[in-house]
């Protein structure tokens, strides 16, 4: 059934109270969509990109004057909300003491895009700009119209304006008892107020500026709450025992010896198949949390298991070579030319194969949240990169309206694409309407590896080569994988998805910038029984550590400097990559480079997304005395566009360099009938801080719009550290993730 007009809107009156209006202030209200209405089509995420117009509801004036800002972005790290506040202090002329930056609950905005692709700043530069600035330009009319003189007569002051006489107006000032409402017909599209952000390049006042983080303190002394911290009174605990292997469902339950434990019940869930997969499970729930490890041990449950699938089969369904031999490549990305007569040219020629495993996000804080379901409201509290798609969830599992469901979003402790689903939610809401008291759920970090979905393992093979005068003369790329974005669909809508387009999530990167005459890429994206969906940078990290592994391999055999052979390959569209190549090269005097024995220094680039160009250089050390390989030390160059807070921007590209030196040494999934065989951080290694390289981060700022920055630097890096392996070594690692023992007992590449 359609949304109607009606359902859609939110009222003035109805607005100001859920966003904390008590008494008196200023705030922009319009028509906003609510789409509350259940449906028979599959709950899926947040996909919508924001407006011009999504922001007029983000930023009040209170009433003492300092800005309220309800950012559209969730927090899990990478401080999104920290830049976008800057944005808006750019164009009210504000402090950071003088901004509140608070997430918003599913009833105080309207639903926005879901946070992930490195898109917060990108998507949402523009639209909080504008916001913010109709907001100033609001408040001036005011300011104008107090003091009877023309708008244009005001001068910007710190937190209000300055009249011709000196005196001065805040904000605080300026605000009444009845909110100035700007509804959609008397704003003017094409003469949109100033924008600061934009007009003041060059001369800001709060963008470009090292803003710390508004959470740092409360982080750092415990003060931060997070799902499991969360108290609601009349609260109790809950247990969940989760299915052991992929699509398993209960088949019976004996619970006898934990029910006759006091306060103990034993709640039995089977939803069949949803966007995540079959939802079935046994939960427990007492006032005594202490009591539910011992009440879990004592019950005794039967699964139905189906087959699973092991990494044997999963390794032949995702062989790339299983594939060429029949030539049933399903999607072509890109042809050009002839490659039998580009290969007919080349003075050397290669052919190999790259391989890189399934993964998991492995986040800091394991999922947890809290639901009370009531007659009249059902709250949830949880930390997600898409409450509304939470809110649409917990509703249909419990068989409420959307609109009854208020998600309270908190901060993450990680994210990495992975808390876009968080199925404690649904599991508190469950037990939560079937004890009829709030419940906490709290995942352990076995179930977190095992009840969630994964990066697919990548399978490629590259056949290219390279003329006398250094120019790559064919690049055939075929590659096999498993659909990202719509690996979480029910099956019937993800086979579907897949036969109308191809997985932009699984393709992701995986043409070169390089200029190559005769070109063929070609994937399959094969959905098999192991969840999948997005981890940090989706495809682009596989297919770069591919490509930019091949491109290292060329110029080896051309006998050419990598840097330059880059450049020589490089078309005059690429300008801004070659810029990072070049000032990367620059900051780790890349020409002075001497490898000397069991030292290597290696090189790789990439545009994430097409938009961020990113450059990386690597050293590495063998120890052979420990049987260690280390990465020593890491130079990053990256333009990203319009920095808006450096030190937040360097931040980030540190998390993804740590991020891909995790990813090429340490990190590897693999399944046994549908389990997973590496249930915590003993038998699934991530890099630790004793590891970590020095690192050198340089910005490179042209000017122009923002692009992103959250996982942009992560694909270069690991072929970066491979291509250095091979410098200190003579070795070539076309498999991660890379061991000393694996490397070497390699033939030479």
């Amino acid at each position: 059934m359609p949304t109607t007009p009606e359902q859609k809107k939110i009222s003035r009156r109805k607005f100001l109270r859920r966003t904390g209006w008590i008494a008196a202030g200023l705030t922009i209200t319009a028509t906003v969509a609510f789409p509350f209405v259940r449906a028979a089509i599959p709950v899926l995420p947040t996909f919508n990109e924001p407006g011009p117009e999504d922001g007029m509801t983000w930023v009040q004036v209170l009433p003492d004057g300092r800005i309220r800002f309800f950012c559209p972005r969730m927090e899990m790290g990478q401080g999104a909300g920290l830049g976008l506040a800057q944005v808006v202090a750019e164009e009210l002329n504000i402090t950071q003491e003088q901004i509140e930056c608070v997430l918003p609950a599913t009833n105080q905005a309207a639903p926005f895009q879901m946070t992930v692709g490195s898109e917060s700043i990108r998507n949402f530069f523009k639209p909080v700009s504008l916001a913010a600035a109709r907001l100033r330009q609001t408040l001036q009319d005011r300011a104008a119209e107090r003091a009877g003189i023309a708008a244009n007569r005001l001068k910007d002051e710190n937190g209000g304006f300055v009249l011709p006489d000196g005196s001065r107006l805040t904000y605080g000032m300026l605000v009444t008892e009845t909110p100035v409402v700007i509804s959609d017909n008397n704003e003017d599209p094409e003469s949109p107020p100033p924008q600061y952000a934009e007009s003041r390049r060059g001369n800001h006042r709060a963008i470009g500026k090292s803003w710390k983080h508004h959470e740092l303190e409360a982080i750092v002394t415990g003060k931060t709450v997070y799902s499991r911290d969360v108290s609601v009174e009349g609260m109790v605990f809950g247990e969940v025992i989760h299915p052991p292997a992929f699509g398993a469902r209960v088949k019976s339950v004996n619970a006898a010896a934990a029910e006759a434990m006091d306060g103990i019940r034993v709640i039995t869930v089977d939803q069949g198949n949803n966007f995540a997969g079959t939802t079935s499970f046994v939960g427990v729930v007492s006032e005594d949390q202490f009591i539910l490890p011992q009440a879990v041990a004592a019950i005794d449950v039967e699964w139905e298991l189906r087959k699973g699938p092991d990494q044997d089969a999963l390794n032949t369904m995702l062989d790339v070579a299983r594939i060429s031999t029949a030539d049933e490549f399903e999607h072509v990305m890109a042809e050009s030319g002839d490659i039998k007569a580009g290969a007919a040219v080349a003075k050397h020629r290669v052919s190999a194969r790259y391989d890189t495993p399934f993964a998991a996000h492995a986040p800091m804080e394991p999922r947890a949240a809290v639901a009370s379901v009531r007659d009249d409201k059902v709250e949830i509290w949880s930390g997600t990169q898409d409450p509304y798609f939470v809110q649409n969830r917990v509703a249909s599992a419990i068989g409420r309206d959307a609109e009854d469901v208020v998600v309270h979003p908190l901060r993450m402790g990680g994210g990495f694409g992975g808390r876009v689903l968080c199925r404690a939610s649904d599991e508190a809401a469950l037990l939560s309407a079937a004890v009829g008291k709030p419940v906490r759920v709290q995942w352990s970090r076995e179930a977190e590896f095992q009840n969630t979905y994964f990066q697919p393992a990548y399978s490629h093979q590259i056949n290219a080569g390279v003329t006398e005068e250094g120019k790559i003369s064919h690049w055939q790329h075929d590659f096999v994988s498993s659909p990202i974005l719509t690996g979480l669909m029910p099956a019937n809508v993800g086979w579907a998805a897949g036969i109308v387009m191809a997985d932009s999530g699984t393709s992701r990167g995986a043409l070169p910038p390089y200029q190559m005459a005769n070109r063929r890429t070609r994937f399959s994206d094969i959905r098999t029984d192991v969840p999948i969906g997005p981890w940090r940078a989706l495809g682009a990290a596989p297919n770069a550590f591919a490509i930019e592994s091949m491109i290292d391999e060329l110029a080896t055999l051309a006998s050419i400097d990598p840097l330059e052979f880059r450049l020589n390959n490089l078309p005059e569209s690429e300008k801004r990559l070659v810029n990072v190549l070049q000032r990367v090269a620059e900051i780790s005097n890349w020409d002075q480079t001497r490898t000397a024995k069991d030292f290597g220094r290696g090189m790789a680039c990439a545009v994430y997304k097409g938009e961020t160009p990113v450059a990386v250089v690597a050293d590495v050390a063998i120890d052979h005395q420990v049987r260690e390989i280390r990465v020593t030390r890491i130079w990053c160059a990256q333009d990203c566009g319009l920095v808006i807070n450096p030190d937040q921007v360097e931040n980030l590209v540190m998390g993804n360099i740590i991020w891909g030196c995790s990813m090429a040494l340490k990190e590897q999934l693999s399944f046994d009938a549908g389990s997973v065989e590496q249930d915590n951080f003993h038998t699934y290694e991530i890099l630790r801080h004793n590891e970590a390289p020095k690192m050198v981060v340089s910005l490179v700022e042209p000017g122009g719009a923002p692009f992103g920055v959250g996982e942009s630097a992560l694909p270069a890096v690991a072929p970066a550290i491979t291509n250095a392996l091979f410098a200190a070594t003579g070795k070539r690692v076309r498999k991660l993730p890379l061991s000393y023992e694996n490397v070497f007992a390699a033939q030479a590449g």
